[in-house]
């Protein structure tokens, strides 16, 4: 089984297998016009940065050859940023996006 977790590091460290530090990404916060934004808005706003995608797609290939190899374990990966509100939602959504195109059962965390 997979896990994807959501965090922020104010928050301290999850109980996780892999964690990956998305925080070099723009802070949607930093925008004032973006701070009560919808989740797509912000979804939006992050796939339009450089990098998002490709490292989203390097995500879902680690994550699937993990899953490939064993399967039968629990793998929990966490997303992490500094409060964990905007960047590490939006990959953790992304990367889910992308294992339920490729048949891999996931839970969010």
């Amino acid at each position: 089984m997979i896990i994807l977790k959501s965090c922020g590091f104010k928050w301290g460290q999850p109980n996780a297998n892999f964690y990956f530090d998305v925080s070099f990404f723009i802070n949607p916060w930093r925008k004032k016009e973006l701070r009560d934004a919808s989740k797509q808005t912000i979804l939006k706003f992050m796939k339009e940065q450089e990098g998002f995608e490709e490292l989203t797609d390097i995500f879902v290939e680690l994550i699937s050859t993990y899953y490939r190899l064993w399967s039968e374990e629990t793998l929990v990966f966490a997303f992490c940023c500094s409060a964990g509100k905007f960047r590490s939602p939006a990959i953790v959504k992304s990367v889910a996006k992308e294992l339920k195109k490729r048949g891999i059962p996931y839970e969010l965390k």
